[in-house]
């Protein structure tokens, strides 16, 4: 069984990073465009968007602004590949995180702005964890 990850730049983390100190204690949000291989979804691009919620507990973007990101990944020829937001607690899906990671089945990581820990996750059809959901915890691989 191949080990899912994303492999990332230090120059994105610092992009995720930035994006949570400019939102304060809004969740923050961004779609992330890059290419898969085998097992490794490539990160290339970190597209920032907008949280149209405002709020601190949840985030979501608009249609328009979506279909924006899908043609710039187009037109990039690359893919979306993952999702990023920021949670005011540990960095795990929530309850409506576990939703949309079903209907979404690409990473999502998640920067805790509490513990300022960074994870990511994704849904598995192929196995259910202890908590008895889909939702599978893969490598964050920083490349030099």
């Amino acid at each position: 069984m191949n080990i899912l990850s994303i492999v990332v730049e230090p120059h994105h983390i610092s992009e995720l990073e930035n994006l949570v100190k400019e939102n304060g204690s809004l969740e923050s949000c961004a779609i992330l465009l890059g290419k898969r291989e085998e097992s490794d979804f490539l990160l290339k691009e970190v597209v920032p968007a907008q949280n149209k919620e405002f709020s601190i507990i949840s985030f979501t973007i608009d249609e328009d602004s979506l279909f924006k990101i899908y043609k710039r990944a187009e037109e990039k020829g690359l893919s979306v590949i993952g999702v990023f937001h920021s949670h005011p607690t540990d960095p795990y899906p929530s309850e409506t995180d576990k939703i949309y990671m079903q209907i979404n089945p690409v990473p999502w990581i998640i920067k805790s702005t509490t513990t300022n820990e960074i994870r990511c996750f994704v849904y598995s059809e192929k196995r259910k964890n202890k908590n008895n959901d889909q939702i599978e915890e893969i490598r964050i691989k920083i490349k030099d």
